[in-house]
């Protein structure tokens, strides 16, 4: 009888800590809705983990596999791409740095929140000072208008200094949309005809080199989508003309258009090239990975962004359903 007692007060506790952990793990995603969208925002990396039509029941965000990207939508920060060696200097000074930098895995807090909004901000800490040594502020902001889910990141200099950065999106679409339907089957289009170039990267690292696949697109406006078409990694484009891209396929009139892309130097498209996975990412990016020729000073990376003391940077872009 006592084994007994023991062994119910155990299940009991287990089945506590069960619930707690539920619980904690909600109160780590927060939600914002219209009649049309939810979106589900991750408190760590203020990461975007769900865009879901409430009107069809589709969900429009990759849902990470343990098998190959297990990421939504990270934010790149304070550096978009690779390091290269895992570090990068100032003043001749190294600073050890992860991929993409380190806002996608710090934890966000919140400024704002409504039915609609909500505001997440990061700043520099201690930790962040180790490994950066910039005092910033990074603020991010969703909002739901209609069908459209918009996106602002604001970085503000909150140092005595200039400090330098890089910045980006990363997110990641279920394609297809519906069953029934193949990657194959979608494509991008581009609202303009496109001239833009694709940086080559070098084997087997990946690092952008300075030789050009020139007119990409070929003065075309439509790229269509297969797994076979980044075997040679992340298509990285330079210098596209149009505002706007839409992802969809030729059944159907749905389609995810990504907006204000325009505004950035550099447009990042990719999948999981190990295993053909359901999703593709576009990236719109304020920077890039190290060049293979790339010294390390962060002053000289290509596309490395510089913000005077006091002053604020902004990258806007919107995922809008169309249907």
């Amino acid at each position: 009888m006592k084994n007994n007692k023991h062994k119910y007060l155990f299940i009991l506790l287990l089945c506590l800590l069960t619930i707690s952990g539920s619980i904690n793990a909600q109160s780590d995603t927060l939600e914002i809705y219209n009649n049309h969208l939810r979106a589900k925002i991750a408190l760590k990396g203020a990461e975007i983990i769900s865009l879901f039509d409430n009107t069809d029941s589709i969900e429009y965000i990759w849902q990470g596999s343990n098998e190959s990207w297990q990421k939504h939508s990270p934010i790149l920060f304070p550096f978009v791409g690779k390091i290269k060696g895992g570090f990068y200097k100032i003043a001749g000074k190294k600073y050890k740095m992860k991929n993409h930098g380190f806002a996608s895995r710090k934890i966000f807090k919140i400024s704002e929140q409504s039915p609609s909004k909500l505001v997440l901000v990061l700043e520099s800490n201690p930790s962040t000072l180790k490994i950066y040594p910039f005092k910033f502020r990074l603020t991010v902001c969703y909002s739901l208008e209609g069908n459209e889910l918009k996106v602002t990141d604001k970085v503000e200099n909150i140092d005595t200094k200039k400090i330098f950065f890089s910045i980006g999106a990363h997110p990641g679409f279920n394609i297809p949309f519906v069953p029934n339907e193949k990657f194959e089957d979608y494509f991008i289009e581009f609202d303009t005809t496109e001239v833009a170039d694709r940086i080559v990267l070098s084997k087997p690292k990946g690092y952008p080199t300075d030789s050009l696949l020139r007119n990409y697109l070929g003065g075309g406006n439509i790229l269509s989508l297969s797994h076979d078409l980044f075997r040679d990694r992340v298509i990285i484009l330079k210098g596209l003309k149009s505002e706007a891209l839409i992802i969809r396929n030729k059944k159907s009139k749905r389609g995810i258009r990504i907006k204000e892309i325009d505004k950035f130097p550099y447009l990042g498209i990719w999948t999981f090239v190990k295993k053909d996975e359901p999703f593709v990412c576009i990236e719109p990016w304020y920077g890039i990975s190290d060049y293979v020729n790339s010294s390390g000073e962060i002053t000289e990376k290509t596309g490395i962004q510089s913000l005077d003391s006091g002053k604020i940077f902004k990258m806007k872009y919107s995922i809008e359903i169309q249907k």
